[in-house]
């Protein structure tokens, strides 16, 4: 049982969680996981070196993350990997490097400053950057880059869990709606060598997306807003951690636009991390990521899976059923219905 100084520790490294990310940040800019090879060893002043800094703060950054269990760093200087440091590696499998360079990314960084206005009905975003979180993004691509990264390596490996859950047998045609830099589409692609993809994001993301990402082909890129139109003719449409970055009025008109570009046949998946309303019985970061929604986007959130029967309800779809993934989202199937007003 932990006594109170056991809980006075915790509660202290969770106040200052802050600096353990942002001395992460700081070695994940500078590359350091990948110059030191897996099984190798390096010293501190070498790695400095390599990376155009100063050996002494190098040092102190990376014996305070050595302390966390995130490298080993001995009395003589010299640095190695831990399973946890060796996760920072960019060719990791499913990588948390992105991860590191994204959480405290100057958008994001200072919006947290400001999430006081939330409680206030404001968007902490837009209070400290005076713009939109994706407006933001389109004029700072170096850090939407990193976003797009973020979003193909997020540590729940939810494109594999989602390719793996559901049965896209058969499915000729998938639309990834804000389908990013594509990695949904092609861990489904990879599975079903039949089926064609569109990734459908804002113009400036889909320009981004190399060739060689474009599966052979398989994957149209396609630019525009889905407040307006996404594409029509798909038999299978994609939302994958879309929603949750929206208010109520503004999901609906999303799901609007996916349902007037679907046919009487097609299907729709929304895939979400479903919250828990009881915090004791939910994962922890799934409240961190409601957290994260409020401070982009204000009045954004995760929601329950009652919640998103309303919403799809109200823009003309069925909830069919819930399939659960290895990760920790949820694909919602729906099918378009009659409108209540016959349309």
């Amino acid at each position: 049982m932990a006594g109170p100084d056991d809980d006075r520790l915790a509660l202290d490294l969770l106040i200052r969680g802050f600096q353990v990310s942002r001395t992460i940040r700081l070695v994940a800019d500078l590359g350091i996981a990948d110059r030191i090879a897996p099984e190798a060893t390096s010293s501190v002043a070498e790695l400095a070196a390599a990376s155009g800094v100063l050996a002494e703060p190098l040092l102190r950054a990376m014996r305070a993350l050595a302390a966390f269990g995130i490298f080993r760093v001995d009395a003589d200087g010299m640095a190695a990997h831990t399973p946890r440091s060796l996760l920072l590696r960019s060719d990791a499998p499913n990588s948390l490097h992105p991860s590191a360079r994204f959480w405290t990314a100057a958008g994001s960084w200072r919006a947290w400053e400001a999430l006081d206005v939330a409680m206030h009905g404001r968007n902490p975003h837009e209070a400290a950057w005076g713009t939109s979180r994706f407006d933001y993004l389109r004029t700072n691509p170096d850090e939407a880059r990193i976003f797009d990264a973020f979003m193909a390596n997020f540590p729940d490996d939810r494109h594999g869990a989602i390719a793996a859950a559901y049965d896209f047998t058969n499915v000729r045609l998938i639309a990834d709606i804000g389908g990013g830099n594509g990695q949904t589409l092609r861990r489904i692609l990879a599975l079903h060598p039949a089926a064609q993809g569109i990734v459908f994001d804002r113009a400036d993301v889909v320009a981004a997306i190399p060739p060689e990402a474009l599966a052979d082909g398989r994957i149209t890129p396609r630019g525009g807003s889905f407040f307006d139109a996404v594409p029509a003719g798909a038999d299978l449409y994609l939302l994958v951690r879309v929603l949750h970055d929206w208010p109520d009025e503004d999901a609906a008109r999303i799901l609007r636009s996916c349902r007037s570009a679907m046919g009487a046949d097609a299907r729709l998946l929304v895939v979400e991390g479903l919250i828990e309303p009881d915090p004791s019985r939910g994962r922890p970061t799934e409240y961190l990521t409601d957290m994260q929604m409020m401070a982009m986007f204000g009045t954004a959130r995760e929601r329950t899976e009652a919640e998103f029967g309303r919403l799809l309800a109200g823009a003309g779809f069925a909830l069919t059923r819930t399939v659960a993934t290895a990760s920790p989202v949820t694909i919602l199937e729906a099918v378009p219905r009659l409108l209540p007003d016959g349309v």
